[in-house]
């Protein structure tokens, strides 16, 4: 499994592929870690999973990580149609903490191996045409 995070201001964004999608869908839960060294303080994980308890999507800091919970009426809804992701943002003390889980697209210029197990990308077969001035 490869999905990917992405840290940002003040977002985290999830990228799934399809095996995860259907992981995330039959178990509950994806999780994916950096190892920085040999010590289990050196790992750095981050970790998606269903949350039956919830009404919105959520993220917390834990101990070497990132939570993010999602409902699963939502992961359900968001898996099993072309929707491409799930967002919203966490309201944190003044600031808002922007959460998005989205379908991993092929990569239109992408490599076969780059491409293993994504999602078709919505403008396959399509092409640029610059506008006239």
């Amino acid at each position: 499994m490869v999905m990917k995070l992405r840290l940002q201001s003040n977002s985290i964004r999830l990228r799934l592929k399809r095996r995860e999608v259907e992981q995330l869908i039959k178990i509950g839960r994806i999780e994916e870690k950096i190892i920085f060294g040999r010590r289990e303080n050196d790992i750095f994980r981050y970790v998606l999973e269903v949350a039956p308890n919830i009404s919105i999507c959520q993220a917390s800091h834990q101990p070497n990580g990132i939570l993010v919970q999602v409902p699963v009426e939502a992961a359900s809804l968001w898996a099993l149609s072309d929707e491409v992701g799930i967002e919203t943002a966490q309201t944190v003390g003044e600031i808002n903490l922007q959460i998005l889980i989205e379908k991993d697209f092929a990569c239109l210029n992408g490599t076969e191996e780059q491409n293993v197990d994504t999602f078709p990308h919505p403008m396959t077969g399509t092409t640029c045409t610059p506008k006239a001035l």
